[in-house]
């Protein structure tokens, strides 16, 4: 594949029509915009959204937990309750799924599936009514790719995504023709082309947002000229019959550590939301947000650097999901390192065993960089970032490279340490009380499944920055009790949070392992057969319901608990004895067991009798 990158170099310079609609377009100035808004409270937009989508998770949970049926918890009064003070104390719900690429990407969406009302094996099992619950799903590199996906097909069932994704098809190494479903890796570099003729940089993660929305992106030629703050047009998000996505980008530039021409953000480096509304960050060196749809003017102070000419439609889908998952200047790294540098907190630290599924990335990767090189003129270190002109210069919310450049380098949010998406969740703004936290990040060495480094390290970075967020022991911990291969919660006693009160959202965290398949399969892997994702959706279904309930046929319910537990107090009511016998069994409790734990490599939970190899050997991924 990488010696096609080569003879797109070649066929570029040849093309005189090159498609239209990636590039940003010119457009008259708005006389009237608050291009900044400082990072205090809600966008009120966002604000104003969310009080009407509290009226149907009303209703949603009305369903939910009727269904449940919990034991000596009135429905009728809690719901009651909540409705009061113009639904002031409606519960905010979450789910945040990690990066890794496909691999997550898929497996996330099978949670997704198992907690959709509309599937009626979710209903059947009692976990159906929590998405619909929902205000928010935060994704990162590819579990970007459904957070932004579903809304933006204004979403559909998990089921009825995959008509529109076909993941059979295999869209980076056998293109040889256009078609609706792909496209060549000539036709990629003409589409980003456009971006750079308008004047705008481009990189690797314009390739490989235009190379992922053929799969991911509705609209013409991959959702050509889709753009994330169109979002906000859909009919489902105008009715508010679907959560708001939130999308994390990191920030990277002058003062990080460097190693061959290229940087690597610190682990406090500062985390950006992207969102249908706005684009910024909450804290670090940048405390202010901009328009999404704005996005792509160079501001200082505030104000357009050229008021006689903007932009709109720099905010395309494909560029979100592309930089959310722009990890080159780490890939490249690790090639040229044998593995030593570049690593990812969800990365392997020691060669592959010869069981592993993952692939490591392609050894040549500095084709790409001679493509770009040979099309644009571009050297390794202009093509490694997203480059986003800068709205936040000369800011009194601004500091460090954001207050100073004109532009602002954004890579995959991984990268800081951080691969399940919780930041923009936990800020206080958004007074989330439960998060549903997705782990495929793929942490464990040497197979690939998860020991919770990255649940881990945001509760470092949150105690660090006083956060309100649940204390998570450490991964030793994690993994000696059994939390990276069944469900548990944090945050359900208050005092073991980072302010020791209940402002912390309780978490209930969940990673992917073999319940009935082995999905520990490659980022790269670059096609899926349907059969495989019904063993995806079938392993992470059971995950979620806890194998229809045959670990704990209480299990459905201690999930309601979690639910409504921190809207409890806010509206005078006490936690069940049935919830406490819940929380006994699944919310972590202090308890510390450091010992040096075993090899993170599982056979089958629900068939222990099944080890890899004889599993792989009829059901390669």
């Amino acid at each position: 594949m990488w010696l096609l990158f080569l003879s797109a170099a070649a066929g570029l310079s040849a093309a005189l029509d090159l498609p239209q609609g990636y590039a940003p377009v010119p457009v008259s100035c708005p006389t009237s915009l608050d291009w900044i808004r400082p990072a205090d409270g809600l966008n009120p937009a966002e604000a104003e959204w969310v009080q009407g989508r509290k009226k149907n998770v009303l209703a949603a949970l009305e369903g939910y937990l009727d269904r449940l049926g919990l034991t000596d918890f009135d429905v009728e009064e809690y719901l009651s309750r909540i409705n009061d003070n113009d639904r002031a104390n409606v519960p905010i719900l979450g789910m945040a799924i990690s990066g890794g690429g496909f691999g997550s990407a898929f497996t996330g969406t099978g949670a997704l599936r198992a907690i959709d009302d509309r599937l009626d094996a979710a209903t059947e099992q009692r976990t159906g009514g929590i998405l619909q619950s929902m205000t928010y799903l935060s994704g990162l590199s590819g579990g970007s790719w459904p957070a932004v996906s579903f809304p933006a097909h204004n979403f559909p069932t998990a089921d009825e995504i995959l008509d529109y994704w076909k993941p059979d098809i295999d869209r980076i190494y056998t293109v040889e023709n256009d078609t609706a479903n792909t496209a060549t890796v000539t036709t990629l570099f003409e589409q980003i082309a456009t971006k750079y003729i308008e004047g705008f940089d481009i990189g690797v993660a314009d390739y490989l947002g235009r190379l992922f929305a053929y799969e991911f992106i509705p609209g013409n030629s991959g959702g050509l000229n889709t753009t994330f703050s169109d979002i906000r047009k859909l009919s489902k998000f105008v009715n508010h019959e679907m959560p708001m996505p939130i999308i994390h980008l990191s920030m990277i530039g002058e003062g990080d550590p460097e190693y061959d021409d290229l940087w690597v953000p610190r682990a406090n480096s500062s985390i950006f939301d992207v969102t249908p509304f706005e684009f910024g960050s909450w804290d670090g060196s940048v405390r202010a947000f901009t328009p999404m749809e704005w996005l792509g003017n160079r501001l200082s102070n505030g104000q357009p650097v050229n008021d006689s000419v903007c932009y709109q439609g720099f905010d395309r889908d494909s560029l979100i999901i592309g930089t959310s998952a722009d990890a080159f200047n780490f890939w490249y790294l690790e090639s040229i390192s044998n593995d030593t540098l570049g690593q990812f907190a969800k990365r392997s630290s020691s060669p592959p065993s010869t069981l592993s599924k993952r692939l490591t990335a392609p050894s040549d990767i500095d084709n790409l960089a001679i493509a770009f090189n040979s099309s644009f003129g571009l050297n390794l270190t202009e093509i490694s970032y997203s480059v986003f002109p800068n709205p936040f210069a000369n800011l009194s919310l601004s500091s460090g490279i954001a207050h100073d450049s004109e532009t602002l380098n954004m890579v995959d949010g991984s990268e800081t340490g951080q691969t399940i998406p919780f930041w923009g969740q936990i800020q206080p703004a958004r007074s989330v009380d439960f998060i549903l936290a997705w782990d495929d990040s793929q942490d464990a060495s040497p197979y690939d499944w998860n020991n919770g480094t990255n649940l881990y390290n945001t509760y470092v970075a949150a105690n660090n920055t006083g956060i309100p967020f649940p204390i998570i022991p450490p991964v030793n911990t994690l993994m000696n009790l059994n939390y990276t291969t069944h469900p548990v919660f944090f945050g359900c006693d208050a005092n073991l949070t980072t302010t020791g009160d209940d402002r912390a959202p309780l978490v209930l965290y969940m990673a992917n392992a073999p319940y009935s398949a082995y999905t520990n399969f490659s980022f790269w892997q670059s096609a899926t057969t349907r059969e495989q994702m019904g063993e995806i959706y079938v392993n992470s279904f059971d995950i979620v319901t806890q194998a229809n309930g045959t670990w704990d046929e209480e299990w459905a319910e201690c999930i309601g608990c979690a639910v409504v537990e921190r809207s409890l107090a806010r509206v005078g009511m006490n936690r069940t004895s049935q919830c406490e016998r819940c929380f006994g069994r699944y919310c972590w409790n202090g308890q510390l067991d450091e010992t040096q734990p075993g090899e993170m490599n599982p056979n089958l939970i629900l068939d222990p009798s099944v080890g890899f190899d004889e599993w792989n050997a009829t059901n390669p991924f």
